[in-house]
């Protein structure tokens, strides 16, 4: 018997957690399981090509909001070469309002699939599959499980993203996210988790990204998982965590003080301070202890801030969203992304589209297109923003220059709007904007508001502080 358990990463350097921890855990069935794991740049016709090669009799597909459309269709095309092939859906994508999915497997599995997708696989050795086609999981109990690490191969240690996890759920209830519908939070055995840890740096791992919903919830737990790593430390090591960084309290602030410089990415979920849009997704979050933990992280400790705000919230209007943005980028955090509200499939934000005449794309990402507060313009003002951010902004290819910018008017919002408004009426580009173009349109933008040598000064720093060598001839003659 041959099992495939398939998925297509949204690039090559992401590795597919879940498929590791199925193959992991089909006990007698793993020596005949192979993981596959493609990317978007990749066609369906090639990607079905390569598992049909593999003649397989259960081929398991991995469905998430950035793959569905293209896994439906490379399931559609090993369905039509191999007719008697039993294709099992699995993923976040189709484990709720999954009834268009059915005509395109045979099986799907709602939620966690560890336990599930090994009684199915039992099923079919003995003849004896069952007759409902969804598969309603029961949620793992993590002493059963076995850890997936020693599946990440070589080619993962040396080139790829290495996800690990040290807890399930999330003690949170914000409406938005499909974490709001478990229940809870589960710990796996935090020495055995520790341990593996331990087997993942000596083959070379460097880099760890945990997928927790939320890394501070104990004190124990925290001083314990940076303890040990800082007791394993090596090089440019680097652990990625999400933060609820209001929770955080001064013995947690005091442990991420004393972690390496730049070791520690943060990755602080703030979506929003606007009091009506956070009762109305049942989130509780304290605007000023938020700001103060960030500040003090930003100012005190070696540790990297990513922030993420969201639009299209219900009750958040251009002018709320703009005031958020003001009071997170006082802070500066490292990174600051700018989301767009989404309908991810199942989530409880659904309840608001009524009320709030919320418009949702049909497509994914089901991003919201506008609402009775926020204008379809405005939400395209607010993409284009955020694209613009992640550019100059969030790459650190111009900290001096973009400090300028941010300056160039009384808000910082006002600052990135009018800047991506000056982008998009004189290019009309938001992607493959080259290095040297970024800096051509930010000295052009920038001399409108500053003395031409200043900003000169802060483009060649940014350069020199680089090492970039491309020629900036036309900024180096301001200053002969």
């Amino acid at each position: 018997m041959k099992i495939i358990l398939a998925t297509i990463n949204a690039r090559y350097s992401h590795t597919s957690f879940g498929l590791r921890y199925l193959k992991a855990n089909l006990r007698e069935y793993e020596n005949n399981t192979e993981i596959c794991e493609f990317s978007l740049d990749e066609s369906v016709q090639e990607i079905a090509e390569k598992i049909i090669a593999r003649n397989p009799n259960i081929v398991g597909l991995g469905c998430y909001i950035w793959n569905i459309e293209a896994i439906l269709k490379v399931a559609e095309i090993v369905r039509a070469i191999l007719p008697n092939v039993l294709i099992v859906f699995g993923g976040p994508e189709v484990s709720y309002e999954n009834e268009e999915f059915l005509a395109k497997c045979d099986y799907l599995i709602e939620g966690e699939g560890e336990i599930a997708l090994y009684e199915l696989v039992k099923n079919y050795t003995i003849g004896k599959l069952p007759q409902e086609k969804i598969l309603k999981a029961p949620i793992c109990d993590l002493k059963q499980l076995k850890m997936p690490y020693y599946l990440y191969n070589d080619e993962d240690v040396a080139n790829r993203l290495i996800y690990v996890e040290a807890t399930r759920g999330c003690p949170f209830t914000c409406e938005f996210c499909l974490s709001s519908l478990s229940k809870g939070v589960r710990e796996f055995d935090l020495d055995a988790f520790l341990a593996e840890m331990k087997v993942l740096i000596e083959r070379g791992v460097w880099q760890f990204k945990f997928v927790d919903r939320t890394f501070n919830l104990k004190i124990e737990n925290i001083r314990k998982i940076l303890n040990f790593f800082k007791a394993n430390w090596r090089q440019n090591m680097y652990l990625h965590f999400e933060i609820f960084p209001d929770r955080l309290n001064a013995e947690m602030l005091e442990e991420i003080k004393n972690f390496p410089c730049g070791g520690l990415h943060l990755e602080a979920g703030v979506q929003s301070f606007y009091e009506p849009s956070l009762k109305a997704i049942s989130r509780k979050q304290n605007e000023e202890k938020t700001l103060e933990n960030l500040r003090f992280i930003r100012e005190q400790t070696g540790a990297e801030i990513h922030a993420d705000l969201v639009a299209g919230l219900p009750c958040s209007t251009w002018q709320t969203f703009k005031q958020d943005f003001d009071k997170l980028m006082s802070v500066f955090p490292h990174e600051l992304q700018l989301g767009i509200l989404k309908r991810l499939r199942g989530a409880p934000i659904d309840r608001h589209s009524q009320e709030f005449a919320m418009v949702y794309s049909k497509y994914p990402p089901y991003e919201i297109m506008q609402n009775k507060d926020m204008s379809y313009e405005e939400l395209q003002r607010i993409k284009r923003i955020a694209r613009y951010l992640d550019i100059f902004y969030n790459s650190g290819n111009f900290p001096r220059a973009v400090m300028l910018l941010l300056q160039s008017k009384n808000s910082t919002f006002e600052a990135m709007d009018d800047f991506s408004n000056y982008i998009w009426q004189n290019y009309q580009q938001t992607h493959k904007i080259s290095i040297g173009r970024q800096t051509k349109i930010l000295f052009e933008y920038l001399i409108k508001f500053f003395a031409v040598e200043d900003v000169a000064i802060a483009l060649i720093s940014d350069y020199e502080n680089k090492h970039r060598k491309d020629n900036i001839y036309y900024i180096r003659e301001v200053l002969k």
